[in-house]
């Protein structure tokens, strides 16, 4: 009897370690993967610049072939010659004087792509009439190729508001490692010119203006314009 109660007990003992066993290798044994990953990223560069020269007017002229050029230096071929007199502006436009804005610099090399966008802030014409209404006889050109004979118009405001768009109309788009500075020739241009000579009739009209600019017209001051840009490099979404 004794020794079925030891066999039973041992039995017992047997069946617990294997359960044991059986649990603890359910506990540690395990299918086991992994993974992990890294990167790394910084803020794409920008970096442009640029500079807009307002200078399109000067106090001198000098003399060349077809006209004469809006140049500040001291030269004997000088024609056109501010007398310094005016507290607003010395700066002059006559027949025969033309000019450009100096040039719209451009630098960078974004890593992005932009659009580069241009607005007249300013066109403001003032003055400009004969004894008969509004008359102003400067040509406008954008990029050297689109002419605006301001005289076309029937009013400041009109000849205003068609130089303002044609400026506006004008943007340059550039891809992603454009060097920006290297695309010089297709940044904004204008330039202006009061014609020497276009017709008898003309010539009338011009010579009144410079009298109002004189004060010999009933009080009439000197016609004036100014022309103002903003240049805006944006990138594209």
């Amino acid at each position: 009897m004794k020794k079925n109660v030891m066999m039973r007990l041992a039995s017992f003992l047997l069946v617990a370690v294997l359960i044991s066993t059986s649990a603890i290798s359910g506990t540690y044994a395990k299918y086991v993967t992994a993974d992990s990953g890294s990167d790394m990223a910084r803020v794409a560069k920008f970096g442009v610049t640029v500079d807009v020269a307002g200078t399109m007017f000067a106090e001198a002229y000098d003399s060349v072939g077809d006209g004469n050029d809006a140049v500040v230096t001291a030269s004997s071929n000088i024609t056109v010659q501010s007398d310094g007199s005016y507290a607003n502006t010395n700066d002059l436009v006559a027949p025969g004087t033309k000019g450009d804005m100096a040039a719209i610099t451009i630098t960078g090399k974004p890593e992005v792509d932009v659009i580069v966008n241009y607005e007249a802030t300013k066109v403001d014409l003032n003055g400009w009439a004969d004894k008969d209404g509004y008359y102003c006889p400067l040509v406008i050109t954008i990029n050297g190729t689109d002419k605006y004979y301001l005289d076309s118009y029937t009013s400041e405001l009109e000849a205003e508001n068609v130089i303002k768009e044609a400026i506006k109309n004008y943007s340059k788009t550039y891809d992603a490692n454009t060097n920006l500075a290297e695309k010089a020739t297709e940044n904004l241009t204008i330039s202006w010119e009061w014609p020497f000579y276009t017709s008898d009739e003309n010539d009338i009209s011009d010579t009144y203006l410079g009298d109002s600019a004189a004060g010999m017209n009933d009080g009439k001051s000197a016609a004036t314009i100014e022309i103002e840009v903003k240049c805006t490099v944006t990138q594209i979404d």
